[in-house]
């Protein structure tokens, strides 16, 4: 009974989860299906809590269900993090749901996206990825189309749903032709198996290469980089503001947790194949991601569409890291990541609680929000700072401080990736800076001057106001705990590779 023990003991969160579901399955007709968050987010809590006191400072991989799932520092960081950022969206959209016939619906569906994103970091072989995947982009889908009287949304959802539909198409050829070379689907039997194949030279160089092209291409749509990213700006602005928040967030986080996983495990000897397409998505969100969302700004259009371009100059920022493949960029990009996730759902929780109170995602719509909700100006504006990696506080500027130094040290294609970054940054600090200037520097806009009067708002909310609460302040204990969360993501990085495989081959 010991693999029932440790069963139990690893999938504790995600068992957790589950019950969540049937929970809100049940009270979703009765006339208790108003507390369906409130058993959430307890129910996710204690997740949290499980990971942080017996799983968090784990020592070595343990494997399950036969090893279809692992649990090392990688997954249980990410599995963390989800949860985590799960609660503060949830809490965030108690007051939002009230817009919607079938509210308790919304809810059952972010769960089983959660639960997808947490078997999908924890993934160790071939068809927990797939199905983790799927569960995912499905609910995903569901989320962004779930205001069906809405237009917008379902216009959102139909192109997510071709896009995804595509890209999982592609992401499952490549693991196909993955699973016909080797006749294996767990990670490490895989990896043995093409070892083996190199060793004997019988490893086609020219199906590595396509094999990689269909893998990177189908995790490029899961993380929205460029050019994968063209459903994101439209799905962004469409959908309703939670799900976008989860999609930036959430999703983003687990679909980079599974590329480190698959790229680093299977294919760190041939990283020169792959680092070549890394760096040119990276490069390419950096820039496209950035100036794009600059038009936004200064256009002055939806709120939510900049958010979308920013989130895509965001990612090409975090695969630096993997581009560049050393232990120092890598534990640099989880750091980065962690800090990204909990300042951009700080700003999406601002926009979700702007757009209750004034019935709008116009950026032209937030000038002089801080005369009418000075608070929610500070907390909308401080997120916007650290984005912009500004000291206001130092979370943000850390974080990219110490991902353009590990990227300068890496010789010459570090520098020239640090280099773009580093230029692309100040593109984002002006249109991220634009929109402070419009909320404290401005006139109010007739939008803020009938907050209080709009008949059409949903008013303000205590839950979400303690969301935002907890992410402004959280932003602040990373400033000042910012080292030991940095060591805890080199621990990560040690769990999916020994530093003799993180070295960058041919780029120095």
């Amino acid at each position: 009974m010991l693999w029932f023990k440790d069963l139990i003991s690893i999938l504790y969160p995600e068992l957790l989860v589950l019950s969540a579901i049937v929970i809100a399955v049940f009270l979703s007709t009765s006339k208790y299906k108003d507390i369906i968050w409130i058993t959430s987010t307890l129910l996710m809590f204690t997740g949290c809590v499980h990971i942080i006191k017996n799983q968090l400072n784990i020592t070595e991989p343990v494997q399950i269900l036969s090893g279809m799932f692992i649990a090392d520092n990688l997954s249980v960081v990410f599995r963390l993090l989800i949860l985590t950022t799960a609660i503060l969206l949830i809490l965030g959209s108690v007051k939002y749901t009230n817009g919607f016939i079938h509210k308790s619906e919304f809810m059952i569906i972010l769960l089983s996206a959660v639960l997808g994103s947490l078997f999908l970091v924890g993934a160790n072989d071939l068809i927990t990825l797939f199905i983790a995947l799927e569960t995912l982009g499905l609910s995903s889908i569901l989320l962004a189309g779930y205001s069906k009287y809405d237009l917008r949304s379902n216009e959102a959802s139909i192109k997510y749903l071709l896009n995804s539909a595509s890209a999982s198409a592609i992401f499952l050829f490549g693991l196909s032709i993955l699973y016909g070379i080797t006749g294996a689907t767990q990670f490490q039997e895989i990896k043995y198996k093409l070892l083996q194949l190199s060793g004997d030279g019988n490893l086609n160089s020219s199906i590595i290469v396509v094999l990689l092209i269909l893998i990177v291409a189908g995790l490029g749509f899961k993380l929205a980089s460029a050019p994968f990213h063209m459903w994101s700006p439209d799905v962004y602005d469409g959908a309703p503001t939670p799900a976008t928040a989860f999609l930036s967030v959430i999703s983003k986080a687990s679909g980079f947790a599974i590329s480190l996983r698959l790229i680093i495990t299977l294919f760190d000897f041939t990283s020169n194949l792959w680092q070549p397409m890394i760096i040119t998505i990276s490069v390419l969100s950096m820039i496209i991601g950035n100036f794009v969302a600059l038009g936004e700004a200064i256009n002055k259009s939806s709120i939510k569409r900049l958010m979308a371009y920013s989130s895509i100059a965001q990612i090409g920022y975090i695969l630096i890291g993997l581009a560049l493949f050393r232990t120092e960029t890598i534990t640099s990009s989880i750091f980065y990541l962690i800090i990204y996730s909990i300042m951009n759902l700080g700003a999406f929780l601002c926009i979700i609680a702007f757009g209750n109170e004034a019935n709008s995602d116009s950026i032209s719509d937030y000038s002089g929000l801080s005369q009418k909700r000075p608070l929610l100006a500070f907390a909308f504006s401080v997120c916007l700072f650290n984005l912009a990696g500004l000291p206001i506080p130092p979370a943000g500027f850390i974080a990219k401080f110490i991902l353009f130094k590990s990227s300068f040290d890496c010789g010459f294609a570090g520098i020239v990736l640090g280099s773009i970054a580093l230029i692309t940054t100040i593109l984002s600090i002006y249109y991220y800076s634009l929109i402070v200037k419009l909320m404290i520097v401005d006139k109010p806009s007739n939008a803020v001057l009938n907050m209080d009067s709009n008949k059409e708002s949903l008013g303000k909310s205590n839950e979400l106001n303690s969301a935002i609460l907890i992410s402004v302040i959280a932003i602040f204990i990373i400033t000042a705990y910012s080292n030991p969360l940095l060591k805890i993501a080199g621990k990560t990085t040690s769990s999916i590779s020994t530093k003799n495989q993180l070295i960058s081959k041919g780029f120095n």
